[in-house]
C-alpha cells in the first residue's frame, strides 16, 4: 500500500524474498501484482475471500457481508458498473438463501442450523444486521427479520445485556453485549449494560477496541476519547506501521522476513480500532497520518484473494478498508510502478483511473532475491508480492498435540486396501493452549494418492454423539469442524484405495484453531498395507 501526494515524489520500498530451511527444492514461485483500488483484489475474488474452509453459518456470512461493503463503497465513489452490480447481487442472493438453511424455527441462527440445540445470540444479531443492510440491494423477507428481532428481544435482560445461552465458538469474544450493541447501531437500550461493564473494569486490548468503536457509534465522546487514548498508549509501532497485538499470545514460530501475516484476533482488533478512528466527526491531518499507518499494516495481512486469516477478521477489516477507501478516494490518480531486481529495472506498470480495477501481475525471476519497488505519480496503489512454496512437514506445534494411528486394517489381495484413521485419546489428540478448551477447530486430512474417504462413514460420524459438527470434502482434502477440542475421544476418517498407485508418499493431517490460527499441530500418516510385489 503506497500513496504519493506530491507530484514528482518517488517512493521506494525494498522487497526481500527468502525461503525457509525446510522448503521443497524447486517448489518456490513468486508473483508481484498491483491494483489501483483499495478493494480491488477483494472485488475480483468475492467467492474466494477465505483461504480456508467455509461450511458453517458464520463463514457463509463472512462471504455475504463484504458484497454489501463493496456495493456501498462503489456507489459512494461513483464507480459501480452494471457488471459489478449484477455479480455482487448474485452473490448476495445466493448467500441469503444459504444462510436461511442455518435458521432455527424460532428465528435465530447458529453455526450449523438445526444440528445445534439452539440459536446463538451473537450470530443471530450479526445476521439480522447484515440482512438489514442487504435490503438496499436484494429482497429480504421482513417476516423472517421480525421473527429474528423478537427472538433477540427475548434474550435481552432487564439491565440491557444479552443472555449468552450458548457460548459461541470464538471464546475470545467474551463480552457479547458489546458486539450486539455494535451490530445494532441505533439501539441505546444496551448502554446501561455497557456502563456496568465499564465500571467493573476493562482489562484487555480487544475489549478496549470494542468499547472505543461502540462508544463512538453511540456518540459518547468522553468514553470514546478515553479508550482511544488507552489504545494509543498500547499500540505497537514498527516500520511505519501502527497495530495492536494480543496479550499472552502463543510463542510465534519464526518465519522469513517477508512473512508478516498476523493472527486473526489481532487483525480484527486493529480493524475495530480503525473503525473507531474513522467515526471521528472531524479528522485532522495528524489523524489521517495515524490512520494511514494502521491501513499500511492492515493491507499487508491480506491473503492473495483480498480476504484475511479467518471469517470475522475478514468481515471487520473489509468494512474498515471500505470506509477508509471512501474517505481518501480520488479520481485524480496516476502512478508508475517499477520493480527492480538487484537495482536493475525488471518490470513497469501504469495505474490510473481508467484501469484502477485491473489486476496487473508478473512473475519474478529469482527467489531468494533482493527486489525493490518504486512508485511515482499521484494517488494510492496497492501492491502485493505472493510467494508460494511447498515445505516438508514441520515438526513444530503450538496449542495442539496431534498424532494419527490406523486401525481395522484390511490388506487382503482380493479387495482394495482399507483402514480407519483414529484419534484415540489424550496422548494422540488434545488442546494444549492457554484456555481450557480450544475455539472451533478444523482438522484437515489430505488423502493418500489413490485413496478416497468412505462417504457413508463420514455421514455416520456427523450423526453420532461426537464433537464433529460438520464434514466438508474439497478436492483431495477432508475438513472436520470440531466445536471445541479438550480431551475428547473419537475416530475420524475411514479410507479405502480406489486406484493402484506405486510408491505412495505419507499424507499430512493439520489441526488448527479457526480463530487463533497460530495455534496448530501437524501429523502425517501412511498406508499400513505393503504394495504388491511385481
Amino acid at each position: 500500500f503506497c500513496c504519493v501526494f506530491l507530484l514528482g515524489t518517488t517512493i521506494s520500498e525494498p522487497v526481500l524474498l527468502s525461503l525457509p530451511r525446510n522448503v521443497v527444492q524447486g517448489s518456490a514461485r513468486v508473483y508481484f501484482s498491483v491494483i489501483g483500488d483499495i478493494l480491488g483484489t477483494a472485488l475480483r475474488n468475492m467467492e474466494n475471500l477465505l483461504h480456508m474452509p467455509y461450511g458453517c453459518g458464520e463463514q457463509n456470512m463472512a462471504l455475504f457481508t463484504p458484497n454489501i461493503y463493496v456495493l456501498d463503497y462503489l456507489n459512494k465513489t461513483g464507480q459501480l458498473t452494471e457488471e459489478i452490480k449484477v455479480k455482487s447481487i448474485w452473490y448476495l442472493t445466493t448467500g441469503y438463501q444459504k444462510q436461511l438453511s442455518y435458521k432455527h424455527q424460532d428465528g435465530s441462527y447458529s453455526s450449523f442450523g438445526t444440528r445445534d440445540k439452539e440459536g446463538n445470540v451473537w450470530l443471530t444479531a450479526f445476521v439480522y444486521k447484515s440482512f438489514a443492510q442487504a435490503r438496499r440491494y436484494i429482497y429480504i423477507d421482513e417476516n423472517v427479520q421480525s421473527q429474528t428481532l423478537i427472538w433477540l428481544a427475548r434474550k435481552q435482560k432487564s439491565d440491557g445485556c444479552f443472555e449468552n445461552a450458548e457460548s459461541h465458538f470464538n471464546n475470545a469474544l467474551k463480552v457479547i453485549e458489546f458486539r450486539i450493541l455494535s451490530n445494532f447501531q441505533s439501539c441505546h437500550c444496551g448502554m446501561n449494560c455497557l456502563e456496568t461493564a465499564f465500571s467493573n473494569g476493562v482489562h484487555n486490548l480487544y475489549n478496549y477496541a470494542l468499547f472505543a468503536y461502540v462508544y463512538g457509534l453511540a456518540d459518547k465522546q468522553e468514553r470514546y476519547q478515553y479508550f482511544l487514548e488507552k489504545l494509543d498508549q498500547r499500540a505497537t509501532r514498527n516500520d511505519g506501521s501502527v497495530y495492536w497485538q494480543r496479550e499472552n499470545k502463543p510463542p510465534a514460530e519464526h518465519f522469513p522476513a517477508f512473512y508478516s501475516r498476523a493472527p486473526s484476533a489481532e487483525i480484527e482488533m486493529t480493524s475495530y480500532v480503525l473503525l473507531a478512528l474513522l467515526n471521528k466527526a472531524k479528522l485532522t491531518p495528524d489523524d489521517l497520518s495515524y490512520i494511514s499507518r494502521i491501513v499500511y499494516w492492515l493491507v499487508k495481512q491480506q491473503n492473495p484473494y483480498g480476504g484475511f486469516s479467518s471469517s470475522q477478521d475478514t468481515v471487520v477489516a473489509l468494512q474498515a478498508l471500505a470506509q477508509y477507501g471512501y474517505l481518501t478516494f480520488s479520481k485524480e490518480s496516476s502512478n508508475t510502478i517499477k520493480v527492480n531486481f538487484m537495482g536493475i529495472p525488471n518490470k513497469a506498470f501504469q495505474v490510473n483511473d481508467n484501469n484502477r480495477f485491473l489486476l496487473q501481475q508478473t512473475s519474478l525471476p529469482i527467489v531468494p532475491g533482493n527486489y525493490s519497488v518504486e512508485v511515482d505519480g499521484t494517488g494510492c496503489v496497492y501492491m502485493q508480492t505472493t510467494l508460494r512454496y511447498n515445505i516438508h512437514l514441520p515438526k513444530k506445534a503450538a496449542g495442539f498435540f496431534l498424532s494419527v494411528e490406523s486401525a481395522n486394517v484390511s490388506c487382503t489381495s482380493n479387495f482394495p486396501p482399507k483402514f480407519d484413521l483414529v484419534f484415540t485419546n489424550f496422548s494422540h489428540f488434545s488442546y494444549t493452549g492457554n484456555r481450557n478448551v480450544s475455539n472451533m477447530a478444523i482438522v484437515d486430512v489430505k488423502m493418500l494418492s489413490g485413496f478416497n474417504p468412505d462417504r457413508s462413514s463420514l455421514k455416520k460420524l456427523q450423526y453420532q454423539p461426537s464433537v464433529v459438527d460438520h464434514v466438508d470434502i474439497k478436492n483431495d482434502h477432508i475438513f472436520f469442524y470440531l466445536q471445541k477440542v479438550g480431551l475428547e475421544v473419537f475416530s475420524l476418517v475411514f479410507v479405502e484405495q480406489s486406484l493402484p498407485v506405486s510408491d505412495i508418499k505419507p499424507a499430512p493431517v493439520h489441526i488448527y484453531d479457526y480463530y487463533e490460527t497460530d495455534e496448530y499441530a501437524f501429523a502425517e500418516y501412511k498406508t499400513p498395507c505393503l504394495p504388491p510385489s511385481n
